[in-house]
């Protein structure tokens, strides 16, 4: 009888083990999707090309998304909401955000960031506080200049800053300044930043 109750307890085990990390792979499209799931087993949530406007209410319902792709939308802004504990990887690419939101920076789990064609004028200093950051992507913003914060983000391998034209004095002073960096710049120019 013993030998039966822990087979039954082994077997339910590794049953909840496989159906656990069968979910963390998972992805969901819609928000409708997602909410009819357990929201503790919802992980990865793609709501892109949804054409939002804001940052659906709902969403912080999944406290374990590690993953959530809002490109493609037309979002302007984040609310000072914007919090997942887990949050790894956040793609925020091709909206109308004209900031990097302070609230990204409670993130501090985030290793991977797209921001790509925006109208992002500068990071702020707080980005400091995402010392897991191993790659951001920021190409095509109007980024004037970058925080020295950065020079404390020693997880940071990747930086992608093309399609911003920046002097090639100011490469090489990035450059220099994150050299376990692989940073990506346009060509140079003999300009004033």
């Amino acid at each position: 009888m013993t030998k039966l109750i822990a087979a039954i307890f082994w077997s339910s085990i590794l049953t909840w083990s496989s159906e656990s990390f069968a979910q963390t792979g998972k992805i969901y499209y819609s928000l409708d999707e997602a909410l009819a799931a357990n929201p503790d087993s919802v992980y990865r949530l793609d709501l892109s090309k949804n054409r939002l406007t804001a940052v659906p209410e709902t969403i912080y319902r999944f406290k374990n998304l590690q993953e959530l792709n809002l490109s493609q939308n037309k979002l302007t802004s984040l609310p000072d909401t914007f919090y997942f504990p887990n949050l790894q990887i956040l793609n925020l690419e091709k909206n109308n955000l004209d900031t990097f939101s302070t609230a990204i920076c409670q993130n501090t789990q985030l290793r991977t960031i797209y921001l790509g064609k925006n109208n992002i004028r500068y990071l702020p200093e707080c980005i400091g506080n995402l010392q897991e950051l191993v790659t951001i992507d920021i190409w095509f913003n109007p980024i004037q200049d970058l925080p020295m914060a950065l020079t404390t983000m020693r997880k940071l391998r990747a930086m992608d800053l093309r399609g911003i034209t920046y002097s090639n004095d100011f490469q090489k002073k990035w450059n220099a300044l994150l050299p376990w960096v692989k940073i990506e710049f346009d060509l140079g120019c003999d300009c004033a930043n």
